[in-house]
């Protein structure tokens, strides 16, 4: 195993428990570390875009990511599901962005309270740079003892800096167009929370055994 995607989403234990993670920020760093001293490549996903963040939380969200010093980061904009109990504690929240198809965790679909959506990006996309181009990550990448860690960071860099603008230019060509507008639950529906099973505890049923005649 060469890389390991560890959803950290947050810093906030509070936000953790809204969505429902069932770790620490220790855990995380934990995690981080044994993977590092195995060899393997961590990625860690974090998620931005919640309704009471401000300026400052984004400072302490770089500052935090910069603690737990992954070999990679994918920065990702909250983006609720119906079917999820997250659901229910946005469904006030006003929808920006009504293309569907951009509910894929890489635009930003709902508005913030406190920082507007433009104020949003920028952070985004100064703390993935902040994060990616820390003289240490530079340094391990290229001084790593493992030629297929080497190759994995050269291609996530190629690749990254390609999608890093890509984002940043498809952000200015629709900045006109996001408007706040009806909420979460008006856009959607009701909640399907109740059809979530992905956490639940079923059961197993203990089928009888044939008989080697049968």
């Amino acid at each position: 195993m060469i890389r390991f995607l560890l959803g950290i989403e947050s810093y906030d234990q509070g936000t953790l428990a809204s969505i429902r993670k069932g770790a620490t920020t220790k855990d995380d760093r934990e995690a981080i570390r044994l993977m590092r001293e195995h060899g393997m490549i961590s990625m860690a996903t974090y998620v931005v875009g919640f309704e009471e963040e401000r300026d400052l939380d984004y400072w302490r969200s770089f500052q935090q990511l910069l603690l737990y010093d992954p070999d990679q980061i994918q920065l990702l904009y909250i983006t609720p599901h119906r079917w999820t109990p997250f659901f229910d504690t946005v469904a006030h929240r006003r929808v920006i962005q009504t293309d569907v198809t951009k509910w894929d965790y890489k635009h930003q679909v709902l508005a913030s309270r406190h920082v507007p959506p433009w104020r949003v990006l920028l952070w985004f996309k100064l703390m993935e740079l902040g994060v990616q181009l820390r003289l240490r990550m530079l340094w391990r990448s290229l001084t790593h003892r493992d030629a297929a860690y080497r190759h994995a960071m050269r291609w996530y860099y190629s690749v990254g800096r390609r999608v890093w603008m890509h984002e940043v230019a498809e952000f200015l060509r629709s900045f006109g167009r996001l408007r706040e507008g009806m909420t979460v639950r008006e856009f959607w529906g009701e909640s399907l929370s109740a059809h979530e099973e992905a956490l639940a505890r079923v059961p197993r049923r203990r089928e009888p055994l044939l008989r080697a005649a049968d």
